[in-house]
């Protein structure tokens, strides 16, 4: 088995956020980490973020701190690893990728304690970095400019302590003195045994290490004592901006603390009701600095916000001010921008970017070092008043369960998944397709038979009294034009939508076709079946009739040309004129019937197209001259396998793919020309049309629906697009240089135009049989659509019921707060949980409304922790429910346990508790079996038959040797995940009513998810990030006895036991490690027909697939092509590829996906090159790799 491990979903969690100029102009920037990936977003005026650039690591990144030389004018990027390297990343705005400059290695790869990479703190002034491991290692380097104006560095400084371990480090502001770094650290080389760690001279110090830059060495010049709870340290602006000095948090305090300066300290505001005793710890911080004056922003573990400030004369601090800011969820780090924005890098759920309201507010809540032994109090506000949330990143991290159904009945599965923790989590219904916001949906009088949009005139633009929007580049519209059989309808673009009756155009016939004209767009032409219909800019209407008795059944138009098809055959060609007539140029029969013609985009710096693109019925589509000296002569021709064409499109996309055909470079073109063919059978042909010669090249074919395909030319932030219509809607589009192909989340549509009005800039008008629709598209570069369904607290499982389709989930909080519970707010201003308490309900949704039917809530201090459907021999579906009571989590304990057993009544509508059977240890798997209920309960494995007061224990074994967590079955046969062992089949033995362990796995694999892929085989996932399929090799001895003993589950085999396990030891069949903790694992195919792949997800909520391949073939291909990749396309962070797919276990039968996708980032020459060596040209390449995609996963 070979497999082919591609990420259909990034991972949306972010770690770690940092700001600065990175492109070099002047732009606000932020660069995010989600752990093996860097992406750089750009914040508009607008408060709309924009993804820029997303590059995969192919490494762990641990930290990253930007910097700028002193005297630059863009910031680099630090990037600490598991590499062993330290990497310096510069972003080139014109290749929009990050380029290295430096990278030093100075230690071994992997997340080591004692290995740097860990931490990275930089001299404010650009002089010098810090890179410090969680233990002993610190590594200073000096950045500096060579001869050549070019950043370089110096060698490593060391400044080690060996039995000292870091909590938190900062770059020191003090000017242009010798720079400074200070590290909070514990020294624990005096202790013995675990009990010293508690003693009360296990202290933290504060240590400030100098660079001396004119000995070039580190020495630690200042240490001194904090307190035990800090766990952050701050700088301070200094130098002309301020006092210098560090900011140390701990438990419940903030201290100033600098070398020579009395120890300032305030406590930090707490939520009413709450205890001196109750932990508060700062989790992330941002700081923003002007000229007259900075401030701090530190946000608590319960997502408190703060605002320091600082009373200071000089170099002397006097007082030390904490006030309450504002309260949103807890987040991973926070940014401040330049621009007045805040972004916000949530620890669970959606990120958002803020835009400062107010700088606080003059009432709040204040602590103040002067009277330090006061404790203020303060009442938290949950809706930001001091900020406006402007733009959100979806997020589904934490992905907790993950399933994929066609549970609306919609042709094409969904997926569903668990996500978010506490008041944030939901259940994501994710749909393929970009999300749109639709804003009218109106009756039309009829079946619309066209629909068009006429922008205003570049004359009334340029105006300086025009006062609505848009631009000379991108004209706002003013007219919309409906047509129907018999009639067209005339819609003025407004505040309001209004039909407009002396536009000029003839309203009693229906239009093929109407579009502006001229160099100022100041006309309008209309063609019907009897003529064409000139209005001028003055408003003057002249007609050209079609001659005889024949009529135009064709036409296309661009502003300068106009060409129409009459008679079946006959092509007739119009100009404009300098005067601004249309007139007749060339005719030309071309002996066959032409059912298909459109015009090529005219190149910048010409005032005509150069080629008119037509399709006869019996399918090739040709591209036709237009130049006066060959006019409407072919030039090249494609082939459609004799399928007829609905549709031709010519449209020039802002691809920038270096191997999208390099022979056709046209330094006239910002993008390259795509012909695109629309069958009649549903498919889509797409091929590169070079714009001087009319050449095609690069065929890729697609499949879009069932429906004839049809074209229509739209804008999407600014850039040019195609929307292509069948069963489902279709946008074709360039993002970040590359060419996409992605659903629309909207029901199928019939035509479509692009507008752009005061409510919707930039938007598509369409018909859907006899409805307009307005719609705009917010999120380019999104694969799915989220549909988001509130929780009331963190999920855990959920099933589907077999017969109704609707989801029954476990929700479970521990520790949980009841604050907005009002029965409890009235005794309490803030209730507190403690460990062991918990709350749990049981909740049915219905997939298609997605409304809650039933909640039920578990009492007692009980808690859920496995759900399953069971059928009994009866027939009926039940719901089977594990419990514990006063669970602990460390040490582990319970009180009691148990099976709650369910059943739906109401049409599944509603849960009914049938009896409660009580176990020994918590069940953490359920799951039907053969009639009967199958249970891990503890490390036992169960079968249970149904009775009447509770359920009826018929055989157990225990084999298993910590605690199942998952349990798979297929015919007689039982695979039992085990938290820490792999692995375990198991047979089930009707006439002895036995279950019997035959085969276990021999590498120790904690389990989070397995899938069985066949009756031999399993996917595992484990919690450290690798991807195992194991089998049962084919000479296995299944032949179990059973010995006469008192204890049943005590099974040998006719075979010696091999190391106290089973008799049998799977087989290894294929290994990968995908880079996060995978939660979920899933069988199943994406597309109606398609061939079934292994679906995962990750705690980071990344999605990504394993498809297997079909053929030989593409094994070596693909095999061959990564080996390649490994060479030419270096990791950022500098890791090795092949170790970091190997990370715990050797990469084994898999290709990394990923990597080979990496192809299309290269340059010309490195596309090349890669090509030959596989015996292709670089368009094979990118087509091999885009059909795997498209033909197998979305």
């Amino acid at each position: 088995m070979y497999l082919y491990n591609l990420t259909l979903q990034k991972s949306t969690a972010i770690f770690q956020s940092v700001s600065g100029n990175f492109s070099g102009s002047k732009a606000v920037e932020i660069i995010v980490s989600n752990g093996h990936a860097l992406e750089l977003l750009r914040p508009d005026d607008s408060g709309r973020l924009d993804h820029v650039l997303y590059s995969e690591a192919f490494g762990v990144i641990r930290s990253i701190a930007p910097f700028r030389l002193t005297g630059g004018s863009k910031d680099y990027l630090i990037v600490g690893s598991d590499s062993g390297r330290v990497v310096i990343l510069e972003y080139n705005p014109s290749k929009n990728v990050f380029e290295k400059v430096h990278q030093e290695t100075f230690g071994r790869s992997g997340c080591r304690r004692i290995v740097p990479g860990q931490y990275i703190s930089t001299d404010p002034k650009g002089r010098a970095f810090m890179i410090g491991a969680i233990e002993k290692q610190k590594l200073v380097y000096i950045l500096n400019r060579d001869s050549q104006a070019k950043l370089s560095i110096s060698s490593p400084l060391e400044a080690h302590k060996a039995h000292t371990i870091v909590f938190s480090m900062c770059g020191v502001d003090v000017g242009f003195e010798n720079p400074i770094f200070a590290t909070i650290s514990v020294d624990y080389s005096e202790e013995t045994n675990i009990e010293d760690v508690e003693e009360t001279h296990n202290t933290k110090v504060l240590t400030f290490y100098e660079l001396d830059l004119g000995l070039n060495n580190v020495v630690r010049k200042w240490s001194e004592e904090v307190d035990r709870s800090a766990n952050l340290v701050v700088s301070v602006p200094g130098g002309s901006d301020g006092p210098g000095g560090v900011l140390v948090c701990a438990q419940g305090r903030v201290y100033y603390r600098n070398i020579g300066h009395a120890d300032i300290s305030v406590s930090i505001p707490r939520r009413n009701g709450m205890t001196e005793e109750k932990s508060l710890m700062i989790v992330s911080h941002a700081s923003h600095k002007q000229r007259d004056m900075f401030f701090f922003l530190v946000q608590s573990e319960y997502g408190d916000l703060y605002k320091i400030t600082l009373d200071y004369s000089g170099e002397m601090v006097s007082g030390m001010q904490i006030a309450y800011f504002d309260t949103f969820p807890t987040a991973n780090c926070i940014t401040m921008l330049k621009n007045g924005f805040l972004f916000v890098a949530s620890e669970f759920g959606d990120h958002g970017l803020y835009l400062f309201k107010s700088l606080g507010l003059d009432d709040a809540p204040t602590a103040s070092s002067a009277g330090n032994t006061e404790m203020v109090f303060f009442e938290p506000v949950f809706e930001p008043r001091n900020l406006v949330l402007t733009a959100t990143i979806s997020s589904l991290s934490p992905i907790v369960d993950f399933k994929v159904a066609d549970l609306a009945q919609e042709g094409t599965p969904q997926m569903y998944a668990l996500s978010g923790v506490s008041e944030r989590a939901n259940l994501r219904v994710l749909r393929h397709g970009l999300p749109i916001t639709q804003m009218v949906d109106s009756q039309l009088p009829g079946t619309p038979a066209g629909i068009w949009t006429i922008p205003q005139s570049l004359t009334t633009m340029r105006n300086p009294q025009y006062q609505g929007i848009g631009t000379v580049e991108s004209p706002a519209d003013r007219y919309i034009v409906v047509s129907f059989v018999g009639s067209t309808l005339v819609l003025g673009v407004g505040e309001t939508v209004e039909e407009v009756q002396d536009s000029g155009i003839l309203s009693t016939t229906t239009t093929i076709l109407i579009r502006s004209m001229g160099a100022n767009l100041d006309s309008i032409v209309q063609i019907f079946a009897q003529g064409i219909r000139h209005i001028n800019a003055e408003r003057r209407v002249s007609e050209w009739r079609a001659p005889g008795r024949k009529t135009i059944s064709i036409a296309a138009a661009n502003q300068q040309q106009v060409i129409i098809c009459i008679g079946g055959s006959e092509i007739i060609y119009f100009e404009l004129d300098p005067a601004g007539n249309l007139t007749e140029v060339f005719k030309k029969d071309m002996r066959k019937d032409i059912n298909c013609i459109e015009f090529a985009p005219i190149p910048r710096g010409r005032t005509m197209s150069r080629f008119v693109a037509i399709s006869d019925y019996d399918g090739p589509v040709r591209i036709l001259s237009l130049e006066r000296d060959n006019m409407l002569n072919q030039v090249s021709m494609v082939d459609t396998d004799r399928q007829q064409v609905e549709q031709l499109c010519v449209a020039e996309l802002m691809v920038h793919e270096p191997g999208v055909d390099q022979q056709i470079v046209n330094t006239q073109r910002q993008g390259t020309l795509f012909l695109h063919i629309g069958l009649k059978n549903g498919v889509l042909k797409r091929a590169v049309l070079d714009g001087l010669t009319g050449e095609i090249s690069d065929m890729r074919t697609r499949i879009l629906g069932r429906r004839p395909i049809k074209f229509f030319r739209v804008k999407i932030k600014g850039s040019p697009a195609v929307l292509a219509l069948s069963t489902r809607v279709w946008m074709c589009y360039s993002n970040l240089g590359r060419y996409e192909i992605t659903p629309l989340s909207v029901e199928p549509l019939d035509h479509a135009a692009s507008l752009s009005s005061d409510q919707c800039p930039e938007g598509i008008v369409a018909t859907s049989e006899n409805n307009l629709k307005i719609f705009s598209i917010e999120k380019l570069g999104d694969l799915f659509n989220q549909v988001q369904i509130p929780l009331s607290c963190t999920p855990k499982r959920f099933v589907v019921h077999p017969q109704t389709n609707y989801i029954v989930s476990i929700e479970t909080e521990h520790n949980f707060s009841t604050q907005f519970e009002p029965e409890l707010a009235q005794d309490l201003e803030m209730p507190r949980a403690g460990k062991g308490k918990w709350k749990s309900v049981i909740r049915i949704l219905d997939p298609v409304s997605n409304q809650t039917l039933d909640l039920v809530s578990l009492t007692n201090n009980e808690a859920a922790f496995s759900i399953g459907t069971v059928m009994f021999q009866e027939g009926e579906v039940m719901l089977a429910v594990g419990c514990a009571k006063d669970v602990q989590l460390q040490p582990r304990g319970f009180s009691s346990a148990s099976i709650h057993l369910y059943q739906f009544v109401e049409n599944g509508q509603k849960l009914a508790l049938v009896h409660t059977t009580e176990t020994d240890l918590i069940p953490h798997a359920v799951g039907s079996f053969q009639g009967k209920l199958i249970a891990g309960v503890g490390n036992v494995l169960r079968l249970y038959e149904l009775g009447k007061k509770k359920l009826l224990r018929k055989c157990e074994n225990r084999k298993v040797p910590n605690q199942i967590t998952s349990i798979q079955s297929q015919g007689d046969r039982i695979v039992v995940s085990d938290v820490q062992e792999s692995v375990h089949f198991f047979t089930y033995r009707r006439s002895e009513n036995v279950l019997v362990l035959f085969a276990d796995d021999t590498a120790p694999r904690f389990v989070t998810s397995c899938v069985m892929l066949d009756f031999d085989t399993v996917a595992i996932a484990d919690k450290f990030g690798t991807i195992a399929v194991v089998r049962m090799p084919p000479s296995s001895d299944t032949d179990i006895d059973i010995e006469n003993e008192l204890d049943i589950g005590t099974l040998t085999t006719k075979s010696k036991l091999a190391l106290n396990g089973a008799a049998n030891k799977l087989e290894l069949v294929a290994s990968f490690y995908v880079g996060e903790t995978c939660c979920n694992l899933t069988r199943t195919s994406l597309m109606v027909g398609g061939s079934e792949v292994i679906i995962y997800t990750t705690l980071g909520g990344a999605i990504g697939a394993l498809i297997p391949f079909s053929s030989r073939e593409e094994v070596d291909f693909f095999a061959q092509l990564e080996m390649q990749m490994r060479q030419e396309k270096e990791s950022l962070c500098g890791r090795d590829h092949l170790s970091y797919r190997s990370y715990y276990f050797p990469v084994k039968n898999v290709i990394d996906g990923d990597l080979c996708e990496q192809y299309s980032t290269l340059d010309a020459t490195k596309q090349r090159s890669v090509a030959e060596e596989l015996i292709r040209n670089p368009s094979e390449v990118l087509k091999k790799l885009e059909d795997i995609r498209s033909q197998k996963l979305l």
